[in-house]
């Protein structure tokens, strides 16, 4: 066959004819073993925060029980208009109104002042604001997403998870509480107002002083912030009354007028929701004794103990089982696999383990009061 001048023309070694097809099927069994390998394991996603452990997504628990039925609920969710929201009909909590804010068209019946500005948090002020004289028991506020990343393993990475395991009595007792749980990258402390350079982990740090003094008025600005990412919370009554009708129209307006970049306005509020609700600048529960008193997923000492170290050793198998590795030392590469496969069934016991603890109320209290005491 004659070949075009250009790269077609270029001709290689005799042995290489027979090493690339070879180096290919090689790749070609490699990923598809790997692809057959998780689709088998139990789905117990890796954590990357030493506080964390996963529940799969396959995890069919029920929520937990407790007398919730005369607690009304709104769920705000900030949406665009092809988004499918869906998934909000699985969701296992009583009394239950769903407040769609749909941020790219106007003539929605829910929806912000100017389309697609300030993210989320320009649909959340206009809520609060709309209905600041008919607000219910507790607004919880979400993006469209049914599994975002924001969700930890912890909460099956899901929102039907979370919001189904939401124990309602704890959140009308602390007020404000955000669905997150997760220190990684957010507590104890996270974003200093006093820097002025740039982090590329933390873009909107430079603008937290100037954000926090105008939306609220004050030149008493803290120094440290800290509290779970993501703009996903639940807030009481009252914590939305703690202020005016109005300052929720002076933080709308100051979303709309600002002329920093919208990636920018939205993400600066994520790190004052704690202060707008609870008038606090650090909002850090211990995690264990947040998914243990707000979920009902409770781990005792020697579970937590016996996780940590689990994490650890599947970090350090996962990093081996890249595909030079893999190539190179195919059967070491089984065994690693093996023993990732025995990890994750471990994982999945112990995760059952939590759920069903958190089902008994004297064995959460029990294990929060060792929290108190720790």
């Amino acid at each position: 066959m004659n070949f075009p001048k250009g790269l077609g023309s270029l001709t290689l070694p005799h042995c290489w004819r027979f090493v690339i097809p070879a180096f290919i099927l090689t790749a070609s069994f490699y990923f598809l073993l790997g692809s057959s390998w998780r689709d088998q394991q139990p789905q117990v996603p890796h954590q990357v925060d030493h506080d964390k452990v996963g529940i799969g997504k396959d995890h069919t628990t029920s929520p937990p029980s407790y007398d919730g039925s005369n607690i009304t609920v709104n769920l705000v969710i900030a949406t665009l208009s092809k988004e499918d929201i869906s998934w909000t009909q699985n969701i296992e909590i009583p009394n239950l109104k769903i407040i769609r804010y749909v941020s790219d068209n106007l003539k929605a019946e829910f929806h912000p002042p100017v389309p697609k500005k300030g993210r989320e948090a320009l649909i959340y002020h206009t809520y609060m604001h709309d209905f600041y004289d008919d607000l219910p028991d507790i607004s919880i506020f979400t993006h469209a997403d049914e599994s975002p990343w924001h969700v930890e393993d912890t909460l099956n990475s899901s929102l039907t998870f979370a919001l189904s395991h939401l124990d309602l009595n704890e959140v009308l007792k602390r007020q404000y509480f955000n669905l997150r749980v997760s220190w990684e990258n957010a507590c104890p402390s996270w974003i200093n107002t006093s820097k002025t350079d740039n982090d590329l982990s933390k873009q909107e740090e430079p603008y937290m002083h100037e954000a926090f003094s105008e939306n609220f008025a004050t030149n008493n600005v803290p120094e440290i912030l800290g509290g779970p990412c993501c703009s996903q919370f639940a807030a009481t009554r009252d914590a939305v009354r703690r202020h005016p009708k109005s300052q929720y129209q002076i933080n709308m307006d100051w979303l709309v007028q600002t002329h920093w970049d919208d990636y920018i306005s939205g993400r600066v509020w994520e790190h004052m929701w704690p202060y707008l609700f609870i008038g606090k600048a650090v909002d850090c529960d211990v995690e264990w004794q947040a998914y243990c008193r707000m979920y009902h997923v409770c781990f005792d000492p020697q579970s937590r103990s016996r996780l940590i170290n689990l994490k650890d050793e599947k970090k350090e198998l996962e990093r081996k089982t890249g595909l030079l590795e893999g190539l190179l030392d195919l059967l070491r590469g089984f065994e690693v696999r093996r023993r990732l496969r025995e990890i994750n069934a471990i994982l999945a016991e112990e995760l059952e383990k939590a759920v069903e603890r958190g089902k008994d109320e004297a064995e959460r209290l029990k294990l929060l009061s060792d929290f108190s005491n720790s």
